[in-house]
């Protein structure tokens, strides 16, 4: 009896031995496998190789999409002052072809409906140097010839002065005074005499075209 006790627990020993050593081999199988054969770690990779270039590609497509709008932008921006300018060229010119100031009745104070002519006017005359003015100052038929001379005076003065006080140089600039001698509506009414009431700006050299 005692006998198969012993030869019994020799036989668990052996079978428990041998089961430890089959899990271990199959441990140490299983290590050298994954050793051997990375592919869970190759795939891991490549999957991460993927969402990079993804994400490069995006960021290469958003940039691309920034730049043409930016370069949109710079267009219309450049168009809209190329625009700009040429409204200013035709704005300038169409002052420029104005060669008339009109006054009150009695006065030879400055319209501020002139003064976008005048400054027109003052303008060129300071960039030409070479440009000269005759400034000839008109009035309406009523009151006497002498003091219709003297008020044409202090109209194409103040125009003078205008000139001067924005640049222009005196020497390029000179008065003259029509009184009420020359009309450029002989009627003798209040539309009349204000058409007459006016300082002509004649250009003697270096005129505008």
């Amino acid at each position: 009896m005692q006998q198969k006790k012993v030869t019994l627990a020799v036989f668990v020993s052996l079978a428990l031995a041998m089961g430890g050593c089959s899990t271990l081999k199959g441990k140490k199988t299983d290590d050298m496998a994954n050793q051997n054969n990375p592919q869970g770690q190759g795939v891991q990779d490549a999957n991460s190789s993927v969402d990079t270039n993804a994400l490069s590609e995006q960021e290469r497509l958003k940039a691309a999409q920034l730049a043409e709008q930016q370069r949109l932008e710079q267009q219309r921006l450049e168009e809209e002052a190329r625009l700009a300018q040429e409204r200013m060229k035709q704005e300038t010119a169409q002052l420029l072809a104005t060669r008339l100031v009109h006054f009150e009745y009695d006065s030879a104070e400055l319209s501020s409906n002139d003064i976008r002519t005048l400054q027109a006017h003052a303008q060129y005359l300071k960039a030409n140097t070479s440009a000269k003015v005759l400034l000839a100052g008109h009035a309406d038929e009523r009151g006497t010839r002498e003091y219709n001379m003297a008020l044409g005076e202090r109209r194409a003065n103040a125009v003078q002065a205008f000139f001067v006080s924005n640049g222009v140089s005196n020497s390029q600039l000179d008065t003259v005074s029509f009184g009420k001698e020359k009309p450029i509506n002989p009627a003798s009414t209040e539309s009349a005499w204000a058409e007459n009431r006016r300082v002509e700006i004649n250009y003697q050299q270096g005129a505008p075209r």
